[in-house]
């Protein structure tokens, strides 16, 4: 028989308004038992339920998690790995008062789903849902917008993406830099030589926010043309937002822009965020946090067993006897196994927040406007990684021994320098300056505004760029080689 909230992690009749099944529940001794308050008080997070003499294994469950949304914001986080291929994408849920993770079956997951997915949960407490897509606007893409005079005069982000036709020309792709516009954004980037920057000319500052600059990420627009684009998920999510957006009865919340993280999650119940894996990556990896991002290959499958096997024996999943559930699936060859790698890594990293009691995120990172913000930017430098995740020597010669490293102590770091070489990349985001044989020309090019647009450009003094390039990118002068990928 399946136990809560095993029954409730299949697509299966998501639209259903039935009762939520009750949940099996442990019968528990001694230290981990629950008094007829709920909890005791030295285990408010503890992962057992205790069957309470006289009460039903419905209301004892009840008990238990109002106890825990008392002292935590929220129950449960549905980690979701978007993409515009429904059949790609990949839904993990952390109940985060029993903590375990499970994956969430469905033979294609929309939007709709996933909020019925999580209503079923908010029956039990209140539900965030992560999800890995552009949530916001760059700031100069939103001042364009708005004096455009064609958009009226919106308070936020999500009250502006209401008022969008999901049919418009604003969701068609343009393949020339000639054809855009700032009400048709979304583009391909042609190939060739400065093929991207020809597209970015056309707004400068305008295709990134200001956590993308910092992140390195791709162009919030860019659909296809270039590896690692996130805006063919972006588009095709903010297309099924549109209606629900419009809707009266609407029960769900999106964050940053109708309100505080803990006050959405206590008045609506369902809130929508958006995420970033490469800062989760990070989160689940460190020893302590805040940290640093840390690079995973996730295309690389014996990476993906090592970041497995690392997190399995991790301090902070032992201590909190965390149940991280299925991992093999992970770590299969599989494109598909890639997907469901960064729901659940995500996942885990939410839950290691709330177990630490640490802010889901800093509010620097917060622009409650146009903006919007991601989960664990705080808890992670969202800086792009100057190390790479270290595999262990057995999982690069003989692949991962998985009993071997569950005996074996976490290794006292998780990263390691990039490799050497003879080449020196500015690691400023959406700059392609390589530095060959020495890094000599370094301060004249980073006192450039014009070659880095979106890199502090508030800041024009030369000696003030140069200070801040030391400051955030230490690393690049202690390498002997630069990455040159």
């Amino acid at each position: 028989m399946q136990t809560f909230p095993d029954q409730l992690e299949t697509c299966m009749d998501l639209d259903s308004k039935e009762h939520v099944p009750a949940p099996d529940v442990a019968a528990v001794t001694g230290d981990d038992a629950i008094d007829a308050d709920g909890a005791s008080p030295d285990h408010s997070l503890s992962p057992k339920v205790a069957q309470v003499e006289g009460v039903s294994s419905t209301e004892t469950r009840c008990m238990a998690v109002k106890t825990f949304v008392d002292a935590n914001p929220m129950a449960f986080f549905l980690s979701a790995d978007w993409s515009k291929d429904a059949k790609k994408r990949s839904v993990h849920v952390a109940d985060l008062h029993e903590r375990r993770i499970r994956y969430a079956e469905c033979g294609g997951w929309n939007l709709a789903k996933l909020l019925a997915l999580a209503r079923k949960y908010a029956h039990w407490g209140p539900v965030l849902i992560g999800i890995d897509l552009a949530i916001g606007l760059p700031n100069r893409y939103w001042q364009a917008l708005l004096c455009s005079g064609r958009h009226g005069d919106p308070a936020s982000f999500v009250e502006w993406l209401g008022q969008r036709d999901p049919d418009s020309d604003f969701f068609r792709r343009v393949r020339s830099p000639s054809e855009w516009r700032v009400d048709r954004p979304f583009f391909h980037v042609p190939k060739g030589k400065g093929g991207r920057k020809s597209f970015e000319e056309k707004l400068d500052g305008g295709f990134y926010r200001r956590i993308d600059a910092k992140a390195g990420a791709k162009p919030l627009f860019a659909v296809s043309g270039i590896p690692g684009v996130v805006g063919s998920a972006t588009r095709a999510f903010w297309k099924e937002l549109v209606p629900l957006l419009r809707a009266g009865d609407r029960d769900f919340a999106v964050w940053p822009f109708e309100g505080e993280l803990n006050e959405l999650l206590r008045d609506r119940r369902i809130v929508l965020a958006e995420t970033y894996p490469a800062l989760a990556y990070g989160t689940v990896l460190a020893g302590e946090l805040p940290a640093h991002q840390v690079l995973v290959a996730k295309t690389k499958c014996e990476q993906r067993r090592a970041v497995c096997e690392r997190i399995a024996v991790a301090r902070w999943v032992e201590s909190a006897h965390v149940d991280l559930g299925d991992l093999g699936p992970l770590q299969d060859d599989t494109e598909s196994a890639e997907d469901a790698f960064d729901s659940h890594v995500t996942a885990a990293a939410v839950m290691r927040c709330i177990l630490d009691n640490r802010p889901l995120v800093a509010p620097d990172w917060i622009d409650p406007v146009a903006e919007g913000s991601m989960l664990l930017a705080g808890p992670v430098d969202p800086a792009p990684p100057s190390r790479r995740f270290r595999m262990p020597p057995s999982a690069q010669t003989q692949g991962p021994r998985r009993d071997a490293l569950r005996r074996a102590s976490p290794p006292a770091a998780n990263d390691t320098p990039l490799p050497k070489g003879t080449e020196y990349r500015c690691p400023i985001p959406q700059c392609d300056k390589v530095f060959r044989g020495s890094r000599g020309g370094w301060d004249a090019h980073v006192a450039s505004t014009t070659k880095h647009p979106v890199w502090h450009p508030d800041v024009v003094d030369g000696k003030k760029r140069k200070d801040l390039f030391r400051r955030e990118y230490p690393d690049w002068f202690d390498r002997s080689g630069g990455h040159s990928g």
